[in-house]
Parts: C-alpha cells; sequence; structure tokens
C-alpha cells in the first residue's frame, strides 16, 4: 500500500499534475498551522488577552523568586459567616469545618517550619470577599513592593454531591481550561460566591475577570509550581489511613480566588461533606488533625524541593 502512495509521483505522472499535487500538500500544511494558531487565540481571547501581550508580559524569570527559601504561607479557610458553603450530613456547615483544620494547619506550621511566616485570610467566622482573600495574600507577600516574599496560598474547602458515595480529598492547581468537566463543576460551585455574596452579577465578572488578565497573566509563572505543591499535598495525604482517594485528585481550573493570588497556590477540598464516612473524618478531630499533619508535611516537602532545585531551575 505504501509503495502505492509513492507511485504518484512516478513517471506515468506528469510534472504539471506533480506541481499541482505538491502545490495541495503545501496548502494542506498552512491551513493546518494557521488553525493551530487560530486556537491559541481562540484561547487567549476567552481570558481577553492579546497575544502581543503576553509576549510582552510574560516572562517565567522575572520577578518570580527573590530568596532561597519559601518564606510565606497564606491559608485561606474557605466560606464563613453569611456564606455557609455547603451543608452536609447532620447539617455540618463546610465554613465550621474548613475554619478548625485551617487553624489547626497554621499551628501544625509554625511547629516544623519556625521559620515562615503564615497567614490566615480569617479566623473566625467573618465572610471575607473573593477579592479581599486574594488581597490579604498579595498584600502578605509584599507582592506590591520591592521585597516581595516567595509565598504559597493554600485555599481550604470541602467538597458535596448529590451522590452520597462521592468521597476524597483532592487539590486543584489554576489554569485556564478545566481538565474536566467535574474539575468545572468544582470550579462553579466554589466561584459562586461572586454572585451570591459578594453581589457580582454575570456581566460584572466578565468585566472583572478582563481587569485580572495581567494578574492571570502573571499566575501562569506559577502554573508549574502550584501543579507541584498541589501534588505533594495530595501523596502526604494519601498515606493517611481512613483518607478516601479519588481516581484523579489533582486537577486543574479556573478558581477566582487563585487567580488574584499571584504565587503558587493550591484549592485543597478535603473531602466531601454530603459523605458520612468523609464528614466523620472531618468532624472528628483525632482524625482531622492526621490529615492536617500530613498537608503540613506535604508544604514542607515541596518546599524542600523548592531549596534543593534553587526555585526548581534545576
Amino acid at each position: 500500500m505504501y509503495q502505492g502512495r509513492l507511485r504518484i509521483f512516478g513517471r506515468n505522472v506528469g510534472r504539471g499534475k506533480r506541481r499541482i499535487i505538491v502545490i495541495l500538500i503545501l496548502v494542506f500544511l498552512s491551513l493546518n498551522f494557521f488553525n493551530r494558531v487560530l486556537a491559541e487565540n481562540i484561547k487567549l481571547d476567552n481570558l481577553n488577552i492579546k497575544p502581543e501581550d503576553l509576549k510582552k508580559n510574560f516572562n517565567p524569570v522575572a520577578n518570580k523568586f527573590n530568596e532561597k527559601t519559601i518564606t510565606t504561607i497564606i491559608i485561606d479557610a474557605g466560606h464563613g459567616g453569611k456564606d455557609p458553603g455547603s451543608i452536609g450530613i447532620n447539617k455540618l456547615k463546610e465554613k465550621d469545618i474548613v475554619l478548625s483544620f485551617s487553624l489547626e494547619l497554621k499551628e501544625e506550621l509554625k511547629k516544623i517550619l519556625p521559620n515562615v511566616d503564615i497567614f490566615l485570610t480569617r479566623d473566625k467566622d467573618i465572610y471575607p470577599t473573593l477579592q479581599e482573600r486574594y488581597k490579604i495574600a498579595n498584600a502578605s507577600a509584599k507582592i506590591d513592593s520591592e521585597k516581595s516574599k516567595n509565598a504559597l496560598f493554600i485555599s481550604v474547602h470541602a467538597n458535596a454531591s448529590l451522590n452520597p458515595n462521592a468521597k476524597g480529598f483532592e487539590a486543584y492547581f489554576i489554569t485556564a481550561q478545566e481538565s474536566s468537566e467535574y474539575a468545572r463543576a468544582v470550579s462553579i460551585l466554589e466561584n459562586s460566591a461572586l454572585v451570591k455574596f459578594d453581589k457580582v452579577d454575570a456581566s460584572k465578572y466578565e468585566e472583572n475577570a478582563s481587569q485580572l488578565t495581567h494578574n492571570y497573566m502573571l499566575v501562569e509563572q506559577h502554573q508549574k509550581e502550584s501543579r507541584l505543591l498541589a501534588q505533594s499535598i495530595v501523596d502526604e495525604v494519601y498515606k493517611v489511613s481512613g483518607v478516601s482517594k479519588r481516581n484523579k485528585p489533582v486537577q486543574n481550573a479556573l478558581f477566582y480566588v487563585l487567580k488574584g493570588s499571584l504565587m503558587p497556590s493550591t484549592l485543597i477540598e478535603i473531602g466531601f461533606i454530603t459523605n458520612e464516612e468523609d464528614a466523620k473524618f472531618m468532624n472528628t478531630k483525632d482524625t482531622r488533625i492526621k490529615m492536617v499533619k500530613a498537608t503540613a508535611n506535604g508544604i514542607k516537602k515541596y518546599i524542600k524541593e523548592f531549596e534543593d532545585t534553587e526555585g526548581f531551575t534545576k
């Protein structure tokens, strides 16, 4: 069959026909190339990013690592105050579970990383808007100063599902395109506070997303680090006996709170509040602490790798 294909360039085909065939092949390859370029432009258009701006502003090296280690960690306890988050088994509220987890995570990190500054976006039952959360993170890391810190942002949430059998710990990092329809659904659920509690309508959200374009390009610089952070946490948590596992525990999606945080970041879903087994594990301090310690160890492991590779440059 392969020899038959070669025969079109044999003696039985005139020079004119050969030229036409060559031209057609070149046209096909050109169209394929432009289609790929167009596809990339469409992806950028979804983010309101012009290709020329991306080339101008996107610098994977500039302002990325100003210190030899991570010196600041910001923990964001999701929801709070007027926003209960998801409500699960026995009317368990997500806002309460993630606040307990976040307070315990801060204390554990202070023990194992004494030289790192630990901040919380909330330490009681209040509701900071999603914008206020990432502003706290950026301010804690002194992003706008000449002495910006190498920082990490950890947003803590609990998942929910109409399927009571759904369970497991998972972690997300930010990208423009969701890794799955499931990841997209999770991001929609977590971003819904924009409309429900921050009083931002859909059209305003798009405007805000446009204003965050430059921020998003900076976030893109940290995409590799965010993925490694998410994976490091999952690896350690999955060593804990009793923690339910997901088939695809690390995924990516467009979370508003991560989009505004200009540092490596991850959003962790510590379990399904609508699953009896997960809910009991999260709501029992003795078992929850095991997950907290594993999360802290995952962060410490990431920081060690950061130091050993000089900011993942080796």
